[in-house]
């Protein structure tokens, strides 16, 4: 399938969307959208109907968007997971990553396992610096190896934020090491790639763990030699995300992966490798 919107051969993949939601994101997560998109923030309203979400994607060149649940009160809100199913379920190609917090109480395999009877989960959104937990934090480990028994992507949230209330302790990729060696077969996207502080590190991972993968919303693709000089290397390790709405120009953004990769490698991080670890091809 060609991408008209961008004139590509193949679709494109967000796996790192937001549904804007402004009645339960908390002040901080609203001010950053609002300076970082202000068109979009103004038209709040309008993305409580997923199809409108999904006419806009589709106007700025993706096919498919992974939408994130965000169960963090203290940091960015409680967009629940069930919420995040029922949106995605009423657009196609909107695609659900639930929220797991194991400081919010109850069993987190549990509520997994309940989730996924209750629809589709394309994978796991876990936000150890939003949330207050280390992701080698050992009650965690049933939550892994269910994941890596249903070949569950989990995106781990790496690096800095400008969300308040985030502790950035939490934020270092460094303890996804743990996880990738005790759980070989379960898909780790490192959201951010270890913004700002730990790019190294991230870069240090993915390459060591066939398990591992750069994630790269938040980060401006023109900038990304600079981030990981031997990016060469790390193409085949690394997904598309944007972090709408929290960006000024998606289009801008995929236009600048093309330019930076050639068509041939921009195939794989835009579509390819994002695309298998969903199952969409």
């Amino acid at each position: 399938m060609e991408n008209k919107a961008q004139g590509l051969t193949h679709p494109v993949l967000d796996i790192h969307v937001h549904a804007l939601t402004p009645g339960v994101w908390t002040p901080g997560m609203l001010a950053f959208v609002e300076k970082a998109n202000p068109e979009e923030y103004a038209a709040a309203d309008l993305h409580a109907d997923p199809a409108h979400l999904r006419r806009i994607l589709s106007g700025l060149g993706v096919d498919h968007a992974v939408v994130l649940a965000e169960e963090a009160p203290v940091t960015s809100g409680m967009i629940t997971s069930e919420w995040v199913q029922d949106y995605c379920s009423g657009a196609p190609g909107l695609h659900p990553f639930v929220s797991l917090n194991p400081c919010l109480g109850g069993d987190p395999v549990e509520r997994l396992d309940l989730l996924l009877e209750r629809g589709p989960v394309a994978g796991i959104k876990l936000l150890p610096p939003y949330q207050y937990w280390f992701a080698n934090d050992r009650a965690m480990y049933p939550v892994y190896a269910r994941a890596e028994e249903l070949r569950l992507p989990c995106t781990f949230h790496t690096g800095t934020s400008r969300i308040p209330g985030t502790r950035l302790k939490y934020a270092d990729p460094m303890y996804l090491d743990d996880v990738a060696v005790d759980f070989p077969e379960l898909p780790i996207l490192m959201a951010h790639s270890g913004r700002g502080v730990w790019y190294g590190h991230a870069a240090m991972l993915a390459t060591f763990h066939p398990n591992v993968y750069l994630e790269i919303s938040g980060l401006p693709p023109r900038n990304l030699p600079r981030y990981f000089p031997e990016l060469d290397r790390l193409v085949d390790k690394m997904v598309f995300g944007s972090d709408f709405p929290g960006l000024p120009s998606l289009p801008d953004n995929i236009a600048a992966i093309v330019e930076l990769f050639g068509p041939a490698d921009a195939r794989k991080v835009l579509w390819e490798t994002g695309a298998r670890l969903l199952g969409l091809i």
